[in-house]
């Protein structure tokens, strides 16, 4: 009996010793478990974000080249219009736009206001394509801005130069008053006057900035080297923080924040009407208040005040077609300048490399994409350019008005009366031809290119 209860105590003390040991093991592997679980669904989770994240990207980019495309189009009705007299007549440059203005969204939204037509029309579209997540694409005009590139000094440029008739060479005059540079001046003085009035801290900080030294540093840092003299000890002010000027074109217009006396503050003075990237023209239907002030220094606030209610107003808003639509206002309703002052101006800018029309030929297009947590988004720049016109040189252009005068001559002589108009037409075009140029010269623009692109 004895020994019966012995062996059940013995018994009893091995099971719990196992037990104890099991308890201890669990508890050791119990942590490795939860860290072990821990660690993979980090790791999946950074799986299912990387996923997300290219998922994303891949729509973007999707948005971009849709955008382009749009881009493209427009291109290709421009050019169309330009060749064909009848349908430009009937196509304003308004109703052109409207190939890239609109904004897009993916899954494109159904209102109530959309027919059943229209509400399956969608339907189907969301059913073909496989993106995943959402994405909105805006593609906005930002023609309106003057080109800093153009206060570039270039030997090369300026060899070229010589090439320009005399008559079409800005004078000394009007270098001065209407150049970029006057206008990045003029601009920049003023800002900083009307900004120093209201803020004292940035009185404090620029009351004694000389603007001067500002356009020093700029157009050391992109012209040719050794091209100008530097008169404002730019150079010494790059030594100092250990920068060295580039001597080429900016190409980015963050770039600016690399000059030493360019602050933050300054730059964002000038950003909404100066840009790096060169368009065909500036585009009436986009001007600032600042910009027309440039244009117009003696216009009032409350001439600027008159010219947006009437260009905005949201019962008829206006839209130039041409440059003729923006001096009626300007000459005729607004009677800010006369019509020979106005002519006068704009030729002068012409001269200058500084052209306005209704053409936009510079956009920024945003892509944004979103897939759950995820999101990407693609700023980029685009430029639409113009195909370059052949130079006209002053003999060549002689010799073509002679012989284009002579053809036309002969043919009205032998037609006749009857076919005065086609005979001297076709002998101008002929001639025209040969000396190297048609008569008329048409703008063609080619494919547009990403000029700058911004990743976040």
């Amino acid at each position: 009996m004895n020994k019966l209860k012995k062996q059940t105590i013995l018994d009893n003390s091995n099971g719990s010793v196992a037990i104890m040991m099991v308890l201890s093991a669990v508890a050791l592997l119990a942590p490795i478990m939860i860290n072990f679980t821990f660690d993979t669904n980090i790791s999946k989770l950074k799986v299912y974000n990387i996923e997300k994240k290219a998922k994303s990207r891949l729509t973007a980019e999707s948005g971009l080249k849709f955008a382009m495309t749009r881009l493209r189009l427009y291109k290709e009705a421009f050019n169309f219009l330009q060749k064909n007299e009848a349908a430009k007549k009937n196509v304003k440059q308004e109703t052109l736009d409207i190939i890239w203005n609109f904004p897009f969204i993916y899954p494109i939204p159904v209102t109530s206001t959309m027919n059943a037509i229209q509400k399956d029309a969608i339907k189907k579209f969301h059913e073909d394509v496989t993106l995943d997540g959402t994405f909105q694409l805006t593609i906005n005009n930002i023609s309106n801005k003057i080109n800093i590139n153009m206060l570039r000094f270039s030997m090369l440029l300026e060899a070229q130069s010589t090439d320009i008739p005399e008559d079409q060479k800005p004078t000394q005059e009007e270098t001065e008053e209407y150049s970029a540079e006057n206008q990045l001046y003029t601009s920049l003085n003023n800002s900083i006057k009307q900004k120093s009035e209201t803020d004292d801290v940035f009185y404090a900080k620029y009351s004694a900035l000389d603007v001067n030294d500002l356009m020093n540093e700029l157009k050391v840092y992109i012209s040719d080297k050794d091209s100008l003299e530097d008169s404002g000890g730019a150079i010494s002010n790059f030594t100092r923080i250990s920068i060295r000027p580039k001597f080429s074109p900016l190409v980015s217009f963050s770039e600016l924040y690399t000059l030493p006396s360019w602050t933050d503050d300054l730059v964002g003075l000038v950003q909404n009407e100066f840009t790096v990237h060169g368009a065909i023209m500036i585009d009436l239907n986009q001007l600032t208040d600042k910009m027309l002030k440039l244009l117009f220094p003696e216009i009032t606030e409350d001439e600027v005040a008159e010219y947006f209610k009437y260009k905005d107003d949201p019962e008829d808003p206006k839209y130039y077609n041409g440059i003729e639509d923006f001096k009626n206002y300007i000459v005729k309703i607004g009677t800010i300048v006369t019509e020979s002052t106005f002519d006068e101006l704009f030729a002068s800018f012409k001269k200058l490399g500084i052209e306005f029309g209704p053409t936009p030929t510079l956009f920024k297009i945003i892509s944004s994409a979103k897939n759950d947590r995820a999101s990407y988004t693609i700023t980029a720049y685009v430029v639409i350019p113009a195909q370059p016109l052949p130079r006209k040189k002053k003999a060549d252009a002689e010799g073509e008005t002679e012989s284009g005068t002579e053809s036309g001559t002969e043919s009205e002589t032998e037609s006749g009366t009857e076919s005065e108009t086609e005979s001297g037409t076709e002998s101008g075009t002929e001639s025209g031809t040969e000396g190297g140029t048609e008569t008329e010269q048409k703008t063609q623009l080619l494919e547009p290119r990403i000029v700058e692109i911004i990743i976040s």
